[in-house]
C-alpha cells in the first residue's frame, strides 16, 4: 500500500512554487482569453487540464514513489494545454517553468537533466506554426520565442547547477558521518586493542614476577640460608678452631657471591620479558589494520629497509603523519586504495603515502597537518605533496642524525 508522505521543507518550496506558476498561468490566460475571443474555444479545456494538472503536482508532492510516471502525465497535460497557443509563448513559459522546477528539484542530478531537457524540447515543438479546433495557428513572433528559449535555458542551468551543488552537499554530509563513525570505531577498537594489551601485559607481568619470586625463592633463599648456617657454625669454632672458621667464612663469601650473580640474572630476566607498548613498525601495522578494519579501504604498506624502530621521537612523527594522511585520503580523497611505503637511503628516511582518490591542488592546513609541519621542523625534515596519476600523493623526508638512530629488533 502506498504510504502518503510529507518530504520535507524542500519539497514545500517547490510545491508552493509550481502552485504559484499555474495560478499565473491561470491569469495569463484569462487575460488573453478577454482580449482574444478565439480563445473561447479552448477555455474549457485550458481550465480542466490546469486543474488536473495542479492536482497531480499535489500529488506528486504527496507520494514520491509515483514521481517519475506523475511527472510523464504532467507533461502530456502541459503538451495538451499549450498546443493552442504557439503564437503566445508567454503562456507555455510560464507552464514550462512549472515542468522544470518539479523536475529539476524532485529528481536527483544528473537524472533530472532528462526531465528539463525534455520540457524544454516539448516547448520548442510547440512553438511550430500548427492547427487546432479548426483554427490556423501561426508561429510565435521571433523576439518572443528568442527571449522565452533564452530564459528557459538559463532557469534550466540554474536548476542543473544548484541542483549539483546540493548532491555535492549531501555526500559531503554522508561522508563526514561516515568519517565520524569511522573514527568512532576506530577510537573504540583502538581502546580495545590498548586495553587488551595493557591486561596482557599485565597478566605476563603477573606470571613472569611469580616464576622470578620461585626462582629467588628456590636459589637466592637456599644460598642465603646456606650463608647463615655456615656463619653461625664459623662464629661458634672461631675460639677453638680458628682454621676451620676461615674455610667457614671463605665459603659463605662465595655463597654470597653466587646469590648476589643469581639475583642479577633474576632482575634481568624481569626486565627482558616486560612488555612495552607497539612501537615503530609495530605501532604503525596497528594504526593501519585499525583504520583498513573501520572505513573498509584497502591499505597497503611496504616497510622496505626500514628497522623496526627510528626512536620514539622520530617514530612519534611518523605515526602522526600516517594517522593524518589516511584520515585526509578518506575524508577529502574518497580514495578507496592506499599505499604507503617506507625507505631510507643516504641516512634519510623517506616516507610516502599514496591514494587512488581525487586529488587536490593545495592542502588545506588544519590542526593536523599544522601539527605535523611543526614535528618535521623540529627533525630538520620536509613536506611534500603532488597529484598523481592515479590521484594524490604525500610524503616526508626526515634524516636520520647520530641522536636518532634507528633502533634494530
Amino acid at each position: 500500500m502506498l504510504k502518503k508522505k510529507y518530504s520535507s521543507h524542500y519539497d514545500i518550496k517547490v510545491i508552493l512554487f509550481s502552485m504559484v506558476l499555474m495560478l499565473l498561468a491561470f491569469v495569463q490566460f484569462h487575460l488573453m482569453h478577454s482580449s482574444i475571443p478565439s480563445f473561447d474555444r479552448f477555455a474549457w479545456q485550458f481550465y480542466f487540464l490546469i486543474v488536473s494538472t495542479s492536482l497531480l503536482s499535489i500529488g506528486l508532492f504527496y507520494f514520491q514513489g509515483l514521481r517519475k510516471a506523475g511527472f510523464v502525465i504532467k507533461m502530456l497535460i502541459f503538451f495538451l494545454m499549450a498546443y493552442p497557443f504557439g503564437a503566445y509563448p508567454w503562456l507555455g513559459f510560464t507552464l514550462l517553468l512549472s515542468l522544470l522546477i518539479e523536475s529539476g528539484l524532485y529528481f536527483e542530478f544528473p537524472g533530472n537533466l532528462w526531465g528539463m531537457i525534455s520540457s524544454l524540447a516539448l516547448f520548442l515543438i510547440l512553438q511550430r506554426p500548427k492547427s487546432a479546433f479548426y483554427t490556423e495557428l501561426p508561429a510565435p513572433l521571433l523576439h518572443d520565442f528568442l527571449t522565452t528559449v533564452t530564459y528557459a535555458l538559463m532557469v534550466l542551468l540554474l536548476l542543473a547547477l544548484y541542483t549539483r551543488e546540493q548532491k555535492n552537499h549531501r555526500e559531503e554530509a554522508v561522508l563526514t558521518r561516515r568519517l565520524d563513525d569511522a573514527l568512532s570505531s576506530m577510537a573504540k577498537a583502538n581502546l580495545g586493542f590498548q586495553t587488551y594489551s595493557n591486561s596482557l601485559e599485565l597478566e605476563t607481568l603477573k606470571k613472569e614476577r611469580k616464576r622470578v619470586s620461585r626462582e629467588i625463592h628456590d636459589t637466592v633463599g637456599y644460598s642465603l640460608t646456606n650463608i647463615r648456617i655456615m656463619l653461625e657454625a664459623a662464629s661458634m669454632m672461631i675460639e677453638d678452631n680458628p682454621g676451620e672458621s676461615g674455610k667457614l667464612i671463605q665459603k659463605s663469601m662465595k655463597e654470597a657471591g653466587y646469590c648476589l650473580e643469581e639475583t642479577r640474572g633474576a632482575m634481568r630476566l624481569l626486565r627482558s620479558k616486560e612488555i612495552g607498548r607497539p612501537r615503530g613498525i609495530r605501532a604503525f601495522f596497528q594504526l593501519v589494520s585499525v583504520f583498513a578494519e573501520a572505513t573498509g579501504i584497502e591499505v597497503y604498506t611496504e616497510f622496505g629497509n626500514s628497522p623496526d624502530s627510528f626512536g620514539s621521537v622520530i617514530d612519534k612523527a611518523i605515526f602522526r603523519f600516517i594517522q593524518e594522511g589516511l584520515t585526509n585520503s578518506f575524508r577529502h580523497g574518497r580514495a578507496s586504495e592506499i599505499r604507503i611505503y617506507f625507505w631510507v637511503q643516504n641516512k634519510t628516511l623517506r616516507v610516502s603515502l599514496q591514494d587512488n582518490g581525487l586529488g587536490a591542488v593545495s592542502l588545506n592546513e588544519g590542526i593536523g597537518m599544522a601539527g605535523m609541519k611543526e614535528r618535521l621542523d623540529e627533525l630538520k625534515g620536509s613536506l611534500d605533496y603532488h597529484n598523481i596519476s592515479s590521484g594524490f600523493e604525500i610524503s616526508i623526508s626526515v634524516p636520520l642524525s647520530e641522536n636518532q638512530t634507528p633502533v634494530e629488533g
